[in-house]
């Protein structure tokens, strides 16, 4: 009776084994921990405060990630440290939200692609069902729970979506960032956006940007100026100086300084919507 109950119990799918994920920005673990809920919670492995462009990972996130069975993260464009990490992780599985061919993409000024597809909540509410499509492969057991949670974190990204548009509504002024990241998000909310003042990640703002940067706000045509966590502010300082521009506080697109959690994703696309309201609240 005992190897009975024993060999019932190694079958039953309900025991099926949760995968262990690992992600790389709080973003992007937001939207995978909702997709799993109470099943399981993943890994993140940008550190609070850290740079995803220069990611490189310690041993002792090397020994998760290669613990790991599933890799969810943006891909290449935006952590190529990552990539060449998880390439020594021969088991371990990958999905590149950025690399599927539904993701909406942008380029950056430059022409280069721009990687932070998630500011877009389109990508966002996609990239659920991707993420529950391999979480139900590798757990087949657990699928119709996936694909619940699924559906109720797409409803609140459509519901937070919403609210966010109508917030934004009285923001009419051209802003500058320091980074040339916010596409995704001025175009889909319909905002005049300047850019940035470098032309893409690995480009350092040059002379005669910051000079036509310059002639804009002294002409009025740019009311306010945003630098960016990780960055040195000096250079959004200079270029408002002797001008009427107003300095926001730091905007943060990849949500470094946040604690991960189930509601990472809507936390910043909040606090990216009240900074760059303060342009049109602005003394």
């Amino acid at each position: 009776m005992r190897a009975l109950v024993l060999l019932l119990a190694l079958s039953c799918p309900a025991l099926a084994e949760v995968p262990t994920v690992q992600t790389d920005i709080p973003p992007v673990a937001a939207l995978v921990a909702q997709v799993m809920g109470d099943l399981g919670a993943p890994g993140v492995l940008l550190d609070k405060g850290g740079d995803e462009h220069d990611m490189q990972l310690r041993p002792s996130q090397m020994r998760a990630l290669n613990a790991a069975q599933l890799l969810v993260w943006v891909g290449p464009d935006l952590t190529p440290g990552l990539d060449t990490a998880r390439q020594s992780a021969p088991d371990l599985q990958s999905l590149a939200l950025f690399d599927d061919p539904a993701t909406l993409r942008l380029p950056y000024a430059d022409g280069a692609p721009n990687p932070h597809a998630w500011l877009d909540p389109t990508n966002a509410s996609l990239w659920l069902g991707l993420i529950a499509q391999r979480l139900s492969a590798l757990d087949p057991a657990n699928a119709a729970t996936y694909a619940a949670n699924t559906a109720t974190a797409q409803a609140q990204i459509a519901a937070m979506d919403g609210d966010l548009a109508r917030q934004l509504t009285p923001l009419t002024q051209t802003f500058v960032t320091y980074h040339d990241a916010y596409g995704y998000f001025t175009t889909h909310y319909h905002l005049h956006s300047a850019g940035g003042l470098a032309a893409g990640d690995a480009a350092a703002p040059g002379a005669a940007r910051l000079s036509d940067l310059r002639a804009q706000a002294e002409q009025g045509q740019i009311a306010c100026a945003f630098p960016e966590a990780q960055h040195d502010p000096a250079l959004i300082t200079n270029l408002a100086a002797g001008t009427n521009l107003f300095i926001g506080a730091p905007l943060d697109p990849v949500g470094s300084t946040l604690d991960p959690s189930p509601q990472a994703y809507a936390t910043l696309m909040t606090n990216l919507t009240q900074s760059l309201l303060t342009c049109a609240n602005k003394p």
